[in-house]
């Protein structure tokens, strides 16, 4: 069995869309159709549908997808120690993280780290939630630090809450308030985060029945920070993202308290190395002291 075209399937099931798979592959959309086709007779069942929802798996394919992932995820991590065996390299652990883990926490963690394994390469890449989930799925990252999210499938340890916080231009006129009620975002002009971030806000705007004037974005934290500075809408974002951050804005807790669960995402079935449970151990301690500090 193909584990490149095992590998397509997982990609275009997690993107949600063969023309996003092939991009991101290298592939064109009709020899990434190709390959499907190809993989579906082999196997004499069909993988995947297709309609004005996207792409998900059949009923069947549903029931063969986490075995296919953990397939996937062990044809990378041989090829990877092949390579690096013929290359003369070291162990390495893969990390992926959002920007705000990445700049915060992970040199902390690294360097604490590698007082116990200083042989030990870590590669740290940055990615929106759909990237870090799905490197996780097909075996490019080791471990993933992202914020808890039900609609991908991996085993997640949980580091720490990261409280989100309204970001409101700095003539609006909040009084003596020292809470801001989520409610008061219906309708007002709202500068929506990107890179994956909008899931965690969008959740709980939606779960809160809120409904404000959604401004999409394709800028970091600092843009946004800026974008509201200068009067051009309300926004949100956690005290993780805002940590470090200038700009005259107001900043303040949303009523009633919100926040995203940031921690560990593994592959599903995969036990951990010796090296990976290093790593998250460093990982909790660290986020106790954050926690004890703040």
């Amino acid at each position: 069995m193909n584990i490149q075209k095992l590998e397509a399937l997982i990609t275009a099931i997690d993107l949600g869309s063969f023309s996003r798979a092939a991009e991101r592959l290298g592939y064109t959309q009709s020899g990434l159709t190709h390959m499907m086709n190809s993989l579906e007779a082999e196997l004499g069942f069909a993988l995947i549908e297709r309609g004005y929802f996207g792409v998900r798996p059949t009923k069947e394919g549903a029931r063969v997808l986490s075995k296919i992932r953990h397939l996937v995820a062990m044809g990378r991590e041989l090829s990877e120690d092949i390579r690096r065996i013929r290359e003369g390299e070291g162990a390495a652990l893969r990390i992926g993280a959002y920007s705000s883990v990445a700049m915060h926490w992970l040199p902390s963690i690294i360097e604490s780290f590698r007082t116990e394994h200083p042989g030990v390469a870590v590669e740290v890449a940055q990615g929106s939630v759909s990237e870090l989930y799905g490197g996780i799925a097909s075996g490019r990252f080791d471990l993933a630090f992202v914020s808890r999210n039900d609609r991908y499938l991996c085993e997640f340890i949980p580091l720490r809450n990261d409280r989100l916080l309204a970001i409101l231009p700095p003539s609006y006129p909040i009084g003596d308030r020292r809470a801001f009620p989520i409610g008061e975002f219906e309708q007002q002009d709202f500068l929506m985060p990107s890179f994956g971030f909008d899931i965690d806000i969008a959740s709980v705007l939606c779960e809160h029945g809120v409904a404000p004037h959604i401004i999409p974005t394709l800028v970091d934290d600092p843009a946004i920070v800026s974008m509201v500075e200068h009067g051009l809408g309300a926004s949100i974002l956690s005290e993780l993202c805002l940590r470090g951050q200038g700009g005259k804005v107001l900043c303040l807790p949303i009523a009633p308290d919100v926040s995203r669960r940031l921690g560990i995402a593994l592959a599903v079935g995969k036990r951990p190395t010796e090296i990976m449970q290093c790593f998250i151990g460093h990982a909790k301690k660290f986020t106790e002291r954050f926690e004890a500090e703040e």
